[in-house]
Formats: C-alpha cells, structure tokens, sequence
C-alpha cells in the first residue's frame, strides 16, 4: 500500500480501519460484497481460495490487491477463517449509501475470534469452545483463566505444576482455540501450548482490566476472597474489546464437584484417547467419550466430555453422581421417557449468548420458547426424585424463569421467519404501533387491488394490471395492442418488450402509503425487536443455568441407560489404596468387539501389590489391558458405572501413563529423549494416590542402558513413589526384580502355541513368560519368507548363546559374546564363589608358591567340564 496521499478515499478510509484493528483480517463492506485490500486481499484469496484483482490505478499507476466474498455468504466464510485460527473484524456500512455526502460512512461492527464466536454455524458442534488466559509468573508459578461465552461458563485455578508444563497439563482438559499468554509469543510457554493446541491461536494477552470492570459473577468471588487473579482480569480486558454485550452473563464454575479432580495430563488424554482419537490423521476415530456418548441434547453432550475430561477425585461427590445413576435405574422402563423427553430440548444456553450478542435470529426464540416448555415436562416427570440429593437439586434448576416464560408466550406468533425481515415477529396485540401499520400496509394493498379494477373498467383495456419492480416501484402496464387507448392521466415510466408501463396520480398516492407503511412496520419492528431482546436478556443466566442442568441430567440418564443395556456395575470408589476390577472389560473395545472381547481381572494393592509387571508377546493386549484399567478408573471417578461384573477402585488423584514411541523433531528432541522426560515428569510428580501405566521403558536406547534405566524406575516407583504401577516391558529380566519387592508381582498375556503357529488368548494369567514371539508378528505383518527364516535362524542362535533372554533361560545357554546384550545381575543374587574366592585370599601371608598354587586350582575348576560347574540355583549366571 502506499502513502495516504496517493490512494484512493476508500482505501484511505480501509487503512485507518486497519491501523485501529492491527493483527486482524478487515472485511470491508462495499456495495453487496465485503472487501479486502492489498496482503489482506492475497491472504484471502490463498485462504478461501476466491479470485484476486486488483483495483484500477491510482494516481501513481500503481494497482491495489483486492478480493471479496458476497456479503449474503459472510459467515460461510467467517467460519472457514476462524477455524483457520484467524481474527476477522467487519467493517459496515453504518449510512444508507443515497444519502451519504462523499464517502459512505463505515463502522467495525462484530469482531470474530476462535474464541468469541457464538453462532452454531461457525462453531461447528455442541463442543465446548474454550478462550483461554494462561500466565506464567517470574517465579515459574502459573495460572490460568478459560471461558467459554457460548454457555457462560466461567473457570480459573493454578498450574497443576511449575513452568509451561504446568500450566499445559491445566488447560488440556478444556483444549481452547484460542489462548492469550503472558509472556506473549514467542517464548517457552507459546511453544509448549503450540505443541498441544495446535490449532488454536495463541497471542500475547491485553493489559489487565481494572477491578471495577469486572463481570458481576468474578466481582462477588474477588469480594469474598479479596483476590482478583491477574488471568481472569486480561481475559476480561480482552472480552470487552470483542464481546461485551456477553461478557456480564459469565457464571464462575467449579472444575470439580468438591473442588478436586483427577489430573489428567495432556500426554495421559491422548494416550487413553479420552475425547479424541491419538492418531490425529484419523479424527473419527475410536475414543472413551464417542463409546460413552448416549446423551441425547447438545449440552449433555458437551456436559460428558467435560466429565470425562475432568473426573472426580474426592468420594462424596462421585457417590452422589453414582447415587443419581442408580435412582435412575430403578425407573425401569420410565427412564427412556424421561430421556425421549430430552431430546427435543435445543442448546438452550448458546441460543441465550445470541441474545445477548444480538446474533440471535427471530425463530431461534421460538425454539426456546419450545424448549423451555418441554423442560418443564421433563422436570414433572423427574419428581419424584427418589432419594437421590443430585437429583433433587436438578428438579430446582430445571424450573424455567416463569417470567420468561410468559413473556415469550406472549409475544411470538407460532411460527416465526428464519430473518427479521422474513415475516411477522410478534403476535397480534403484543405490538400495538406494529399492528396499526400493518394494518395500513394491508388497506393500501387493497386499494391498489380495486385501483386495477377502477382502471381496467375505465379505459376498457381488460389486460391492464398493476405491477412492481425494484426499480421502478409499482406501475400500471398496458400491452402494445391497447396503447392507443391509454388516457393522458398516465405517465409513462419503462417501456419493455410487449408492453409500456404508467403511473397515475393515485397509484403513486397509493405507492407513497404502502412504502411508508412498510418502513413504519421495520422501525417499529426494529424498537420492539430491541426491547423483547432487552426483557429476555435480563434472563440468559438463568436459562444457561436451566440448559447447564438439562446437560447433567442427560449424562445421568445416559449412564443409566448404558448400565441397563450392557449390563454395566457401579463401582466402589473410596479411600483406600487399592484397585480391584473382575471380568473388566474395556469401555471401548467392548463396544465394537462385543462377546469376543476377553474380559481380565486387576488386582492392586498399596501393601501387598501395588506394582504388576506384564510380559508377554507383541499383539498379546499388554497396552490394551492397561489403557483398560486406565479407562474404568476415569470412567468410576467420573461418576459413571464400569464394564466388569465387580469393581472397586482406591481414588486416584493423578493418572499417568507413558505410551507410544513419538520424537519432537522440531524441538530437538528424539524418541528416547522425549520418553525419558515423561518419564522424568512422572517420577518426580507421583504419589501413593497415583496411578502409573508404563509401556515399554527404556526401550529407545541400547539394551544395556533401556533395561538399567527400566529397572531403576520401577524400584523407585515401587520404593519411593508407592505408586499403583502397571508395567508392560519386553525386558524379560525386569521379572526378577519382582522377587527382591515386597508389593510386586509379574504376570503375562498367555497364548496357545500350534504347529501352525501360535493363538492370542488375550487372558492375564500369573507369572512371567520368556518369550515375546516377534517373528511370528513379523510373519502376520507379511515381511517376505526369506527375512523371516534369516530371522528365525539368528533368534536360535543368539538363544543358545544366552543373548537377550531372561535370567532363567540365560543360565542354561553359553556364555554370551555380545557385549551390547548383557543382562543385568538381580541385585539380590548370590555372589559369584570364584570371586569371592579370590577377594578372601591373604597375599601378605601366602607365599609366591602358595597363591600359584591356589590360582591352578581356580583355573582347573573353571576349565573343568559344564557338568562339574555349580548348578544354576547355587549361584548366579
């Protein structure tokens, strides 16, 4: 773009716009389209792949960029750019272009962010879409604020730990689209967001906002706790710059009935696919909320992916989810009612931030109306609430604000138009101004209608009619034919092909009283439009509150629903340290597999078993089983009941695992580095109320160092940490280290072993097993029959040579001669006698004769044959 002095009024007008907007993508309304110009105009077209011009030249010659999208089409293509991650505000024209002197006058009017967008069209689904503040302290303190203001759900806390990482794991949960960050990008924590988030937009956050700027909701909490937390003041900074009519109906919210929730980090909600699929090239796949979601309304659906993403961790309240479940239950055959009563309630609390955005359209007020009258019915049909104390402060919040109620009985026809200026808005008599000019419309319409009778009548043309265009207004047309009997009083507007076309002194009187009319009925409309939306403004909290409980009740009735089909059990959660699951299943596979899912038992326990160390082959179920003790133990402390025909599981306050083989490339990291520093994070943040999953430790490194550093931390897990620990490793020797702990057992996938090969029975059974029948997965793979034998001939000989194998096996093989293969020695085994030997002999009192003596006869036993060596329990290999 160049100087101001050389561009055109337009584009002067679009700069200015552009300077106040800065980081923000300018739609700028010109005639039916909205505009871009100069880099805006090339990023559009590249983006939403619409045709680049180029205005004509300027003074200069020289050419502007310019690409635009029909304005009746804008939000197709807002949505497009927003989940693109871009920021977009829309410049209107604010003046009706006939009047304006010179250049028409232009206003933002709507500002669009990832995460400020309230129509349904754009967002996409009923997920929740989260704006987020996240702020790191000097001291590596951090604390965050998200709100999603399409439901009016307020939330903020601390980090779960120190640094970015900290942070992160606090945000996971809610995946916002869009995150305001202090210190601004680029830096350590915009890097650690970008690696979890990367969809969303991440910018530097606003100065924080004054305290008396804050939405009631956060201005009673800093009253009563004196605090007013620097995230939630930038958010709000931010919100009333892009949205303010909807920043005063944020309600704060708790994360956690009870104020405590089982940590899930980001690495733990992928690993166990909680709401989406670990393999991000595959987004409908498998997943715990998409197995789990039988809910029947968009909050419902919305409300269980919260829950799932945030299960409890204290036992009263998750008793008193499971207490609901089971009041439920026990409806019967009343319970699918109940949910068929459900199903026709729309999203109410979104239709509500419309309302107070002013993006609501006209027959969205009736769906609320609709949908407030059949929440009434379900809450009738919830008393009573048998016993449960969940449900029955649901019945209170399902109550719609009467006052609303009737205000909007009152005041909408029965079927409303999709647009304001698509038909009738309110019932007759509510808008009395309203009614007197449609009545107005109405007669003059009917004189224009005996106008053409008077005419047709007068001048004895038969095929005389009155007619309307655009441009032209109403006319009287008259066919070539009968021209020559047209009277002098018309005038004559258009001549067309078959026809000319008049007015007369009384069709413009007429014209002059229908277009008057019509422009009374839009003003009038208008006003009272704006009042309706102001009376029911006064009521959006209430109606996300109602819509937030209509989301709580589907999740309960939905986990009733799926105990009473597939025969689900409601866990035992409490305070002890133990976690018992029989005939578990697991809650996704068993929904695609069915009957041929194998269910497995678990059994761990702080004194006795708190560490279980899985062997077995490749393809055997080792990850599927622990992904499956990691599921119920969320799925419990969500409150839902489990697939198993018993279980009782010790609350979990923190849920790690450690799954997958993945680097980090463009952080310089490899796939061992990467493991090795989960790992890390796990060991230095686990306790005896946290559950750890480990798959494969150790193995990105050589075999010596992988089954050293594998080794090491189950000990300190076991040890230190007295953490519940499950551990699937290829590192046959890692079963040894059972022996030497006192809660520690080993326990394998058994298979079934043919001459045809062998069969996955997918059964946990006790003990370890030796062998992890690689090969034979290489042969389902399909590798070619050459490589396989190949393969096959070297396993055998590096067995018979003790290479790799466990230290059972090993003892009865040769010495081996790979030095990267060696195993280590069982910390508890007995000493080697030759060495001991060795270190006993005195050599200040032997003479030169007497050590001589005693090292021919060392030599002479060691070279002696096997069958005089010391058998495998004497002592080690």
């Amino acid at each position: 773009m160049t100087e101001s002095a050389s561009i055109t009024p337009l584009l002067e007008q679009y700069e200015g716009v552009k300077a106040r907007y800065p980081g923000h993508l300018v739609l700028f309304r010109v005639g039916d389209f909205y505009e871009t110009f100069g880099e805006d105009a090339r990023l559009l077209s590249r983006e939403l792949d619409v045709v680049l011009t180029a205005r004509a030249p300027d003074t200069r010659g020289e050419r502007t960029p310019m690409a635009g999208v029909p304005h009746h089409a804008v939000e197709t293509y807002l949505g497009r750019l927003v989940r693109k991650g871009y920021k977009v505000a829309l410049c209107d024209q604010v003046e009706d272009a006939r009047f304006a002197k010179g250049l028409v006058r232009r206003e933002v009017t709507r500002v669009v962010t990832p995460g400020t967008v309230v129509e349904d069209r754009i967002l996409g689904g009923p997920e929740h879409s989260f704006l987020a503040a996240a702020i790191e302290g000097a001291d590596g303190q951090g604390a965050f604020a998200a709100v999603d203001i399409t439901t009016g759900e307020w939330f903020h806390g601390g980090a779960d730990g120190r640094g970015p990482e900290g942070l992160l794991s606090a945000l996971a949960p809610f995946q916002p689209r869009e995150v305001l960050c202090v210190p601004p990008p680029p830096g350590p924590l915009a890097t650690t967001l970008r690696r979890e988030f990367p969809t969303a937009r991440l910018d530097g956050a606003p100065a924080p906002a004054a305290p008396g700027e804050l939405p009631p909701a956060l201005a009673t909490a800093a009253a009563a706790s004196g605090l007013v937390p620097e995230a939630d003041r930038r958010l709000v900074a931010y919100l009333r710059a892009t949205q303010p009519r909807v920043l005063p109906h944020v309600a704060l919210m708790e994360r956690a009935d009870g104020g405590r929730r089982l940590i899930l980090d980001p690495k733990t909600l992928r690993h166990l696919e909680i709401t989406r699929p670990m393999n991000p090239d595959d987004p409908t796949g498998p997943t715990l909320l998409g197995a789990y979601d039988e809910t029947v309304t968009g909050p419902g659906r919305r409300t269980l992916a919260f829950w799932l993403a945030n299960p409890l961790a204290e036992v009263g309240p998750i008793a008193e989810r499971q207490d609901a479940v089971a009041a439920l239950l026990r409806r019967g055959a009343e319970l699918e009612e109940l949910r068929a009563g459900l199903r026709p309630v729309a999203d109410l609390a979104r239709i509500g931030a419309r309302i107070a955005g002013r993006r609501v359209r006209p027959h969205e007020l009736g769906v609320l109306r609709n949908g407030l009258a059949a929440i009434e019915a379900v809450r009738r049909r919830l008393a009573p609430t048998d016993g449960s104390g969940r449900l029955e402060r649901l019945s209170h919040l399902l109550a719609p604000p009467e006052e609303l109620v009737r205000l909007l009985d009152s005041a909408l026809p029965e079927e409303l138009p999709l647009s304001e200026d698509g038909g009738a808005l309110f019932r007759p008599g509510h808008a009395p101004d309203v009614d007197r000019w449609r009545s107005e419309e109405r007669a003059a319409l009917s004189e224009l209608s005996e106008l053409e009778r008077a005419e047709q009548e007068a001048t004895g043309i038969r095929t005389l009619k009155v007619g309307y265009n655009q441009v032209f207004g109403y006319y009287l047309e008259v066919t070539r034919p009968n021209l020559a009997r047209v009277p002098e009083r018309f005038r004559r507007r258009q001549t067309v092909a078959q026809a000319e076309r008049f007015t007369s002194e009384r069709l413009e009187e007429i014209e002059r009283r229908i277009l008057e009319a019509r422009e009374r009925v839009r003003e009038c409309e208008a006003s009272r439009w704006e009042e309706l939306l102001a009376a029911i403004e006064r009521h959006v909290p209430a109606v996300q509150a109602v819509s937030r409980a209509v989301g709580e009740l589907d999740v309960l009735a939905a986990f009733a629903h799926l105990a009473q089909t597939r025969g689900h059990v409601r866990p035992t959660v409490d305070d002890s340290f133990g976690l018992v699951l029989r005939e578990a299943r697991h809650p996704v596979l068993d929904r695609l597999l069915g009957e041929s899912f194998v269910p497995n038992d678990t059994d761990l326990d702080a004194e006795r078993r708190r560490l279980l160390v899985l062997t077995g082959p490749n393809m055997s179920g080792k990850s599927t089983y622990m992904r499956q003790v990691g599921l119920l133990v969320v799925l419990a402390q969500a409150g839902a009941w489990v697939p198993a025909r018993f279980a009782r599981i010790g609350r979990v306050t923190q849920l790690f695992t450690r799954m997958g083989f993945t680097d980090e490339i463009g952080r310089g990291k490899s796939s061992f580095m990467v493991e090795m520093t989960e790992v890390a994070e796990i060991l230095a943040a686990a306790d005896e109320r946290s559950l750890v999953l480990l798959d494969e430790v150790g193995r990105g490194t050589s075999t010596f160092d992988g089954l050293a550093i594998a080794w090491a931390t189950l000990r300190y897990l076991h040890d230190v940490r007295r953490s519940r620990c499950i551990v699937a490793t290829h590192y046959h020797q890692l079963t040894d280290l059972v022996r030497g702990l006192t809660a520690a057992e080993n326990a394998h996938l058994a298979v079934a072993e043919s001459p045809d090969g062998i069969v996955f029975l997918h059964r946990l059974v006790p003990g370890a097993t030796d062998r992890s029948y690689g090969v034979h997965v290489a042969r389902l793979a399909g590798l070619p029959e050459p490589v396989l034998e190949e393969a096959e001939r070297l396993l055998r000989r590096l067995e018979s040579e003790g290479v790799g194998l466990a230290p059972a096996r090993a003892r009865r093989a040769r010495s081996p001669r790979y030095t990267q293969a060696v195993l280590l020695r069982d910390a508890d085994a007995a000493p080697d006698p030759v060495v001991e030997e060795l270190r006993a002999l005195d050599l200040d009192r032997l003479s030169a004769d007497e050590v001589l003596d005693r090292l021919r006869a060392i030599r002479h036993r060691l070279e002696a044959p096997a069958r005089d060596r010391p058998s495998s329990a004497e002592g080690p290999p």
